[in-house]
């Protein structure tokens, strides 16, 4: 007499649950990269609007941000160093600076 399952083929328990361990920990190593990658993101987009405030002061428009540093410095022949900096906590400074010369 012949079953009904001796000529079927299919996966064992076993297999199932490997493949599912690896499915679940795949999907959770995607999701932790996709959070760094979002993370880094915006960081490069926070300096780099940093950047682009700083070159905005240097060129003289007036910027009103509590971390922007902004001094002179004489030099020879009436040129004076225009210098810009952004201070903010957990990060290293950000500097510009210019020759001005008359």
């Amino acid at each position: 007499m012949n079953s009904v399952w001796s000529g079927e083929r299919g996966f064992s328990l076993l297999e199932v649950v490997v493949a599912l361990t690896l499915l679940s920990v795949s999907t959770l190593l995607i999701f932790q990269y996709s959070e760094a990658l979002q993370l880094s993101e915006q960081q490069q987009w926070q300096r780099r609007e940093a950047w682009r405030q700083l070159a905005q002061r240097l060129e003289g428009a007036e910027i009103a941000a509590p971390a922007l540093y902004e001094y002179t410095i004489a030099a020879d022949n009436g040129c004076f160093w225009q210098k810009v900096e952004w201070r903010v906590a957990d990060h290293s400074p950000l500097r510009l600076e210019r020759l001005h010369c008359p």
